[in-house]
């Protein structure tokens, strides 16, 4: 185990660097091609012309899902047999599947159909409800509480940074707010192709149904621990990564406090473990004493 060193899990791509595919094909330890095919066809999803040049599927939301995965798994495999392991791992939203296929806590095979089956059930949740997310930056918390309060369908589903948060609500609402955002001095605010509110206060109530995906299969103890963040806890044992499961759909993240919660306590080295760099972005918001890699840049031996 390598003290001090945590692997993150990304969410999904939002552009790829193009480097991905190159990396795990130069590693000579994993078949990307075949993994893709036959993940799509273990889905009945249609990826075989998947193409990183073309940046196709990043508007697809349960493809561009499966692909992340399947990228983040890949690196994960080549680093398990090039390197000690870290210390513990964390998964960003839709991220913890690949954390737990490198924690040993599930297999590739049911992460893949953890990604569907929420996916899946989040939609049939929502039934025809429109939301959206978005970045925005240059407010703190309690300005984004301010301009938001008139809109019972926002919330504020992640923080990045201090002024760096994830907004998610229904469209009429999110596009109103948005323009007032850019109207009171906004410095960045970017829509994601998204349809699906994760960590949104409307999945509350449907947690029983969330269980019911968890209890289909097989969650093992992990064999390092797993950082949450949602509540900035390691989680290890099976019944908590389960919890952790159903939670991580319908709870606020926090990756701002998550990083330097993990930095407090020894960890000195993040490494993104995926395709895209988009946790490495993040990343410039939050102050402390660490390195932060992305291995889809390329800079990071594997």
């Amino acid at each position: 185990m390598q003290k001090g060193l945590a692997c993150l899990f990304p969410a999904f791509a939002l552009k790829y660097t193009g480097k991905e595919v190159d990396l795990i094909r130069r590693s000579g330890l994993v078949d990307l091609e075949t993994r893709i095919t036959d993940s799509g066809r273990t889905l009945g999803l249609d990826i075989e012309d998947f193409d990183i040049s073309e940046n196709n599927y990043l508007d697809a939301e349960l493809e561009n899902q499966v692909l992340s995965y399947i990228f983040s798994c890949s690196f994960a495999d080549v680093l398990r047999q090039k390197e000690g392991s870290p210390e513990m791992v964390s998964g960003f939203s839709m991220g913890i599947y690949a954390a737990l296929y490198y924690a040993g806590a599930i297999d590739f095979r049911t992460g893949l159909f953890l990604v569907r089956d929420f996916y899946t059930t989040v939609r049939r949740i929502l039934s025809g409800k429109n939301y959206l997310m978005a970045s925005v930056v240059g407010f703190d918390r309690s300005e984004l509480s301010r301009f938001s309060a008139e809109y019972g369908s926002v919330e504020t589903v992640i923080q990045n940074g201090t002024h760096s948060f994830v907004l998610s609500g229904e469209v009429p609402e999110m596009e109103a707010l948005m323009k007032s955002l850019q109207e009171n001095g906004a410095i960045h605010i970017s829509p994601f192709q998204l349809a699906s509110p994760y960590h949104a206060k409307i999945l509350r109530n449907h947690s029983a149904d969330f269980e019911k995906i968890v209890n289909r299969y097989s969650i093992k103890e992990a064999a390092l621990p797993v950082f949450s963040m949602i509540d900035l806890k390691r989680k290890q044992s099976a019944e908590e990564l389960q919890k952790e499961l159903v939670n991580n759909v319908s709870r606020p993240l926090n990756f701002y406090e998550s990083i330097r919660a993990m930095n407090r306590h020894g960890i000195n080295k993040f490494v993104e473990v995926g395709a895209d760099k988009a946790l490495l972005k993040s990343s410039k918001f939050i102050e402390g004493d660490f390195e932060f890699i992305a291995i889809a840049r390329g800079k990071y031996q594997i």
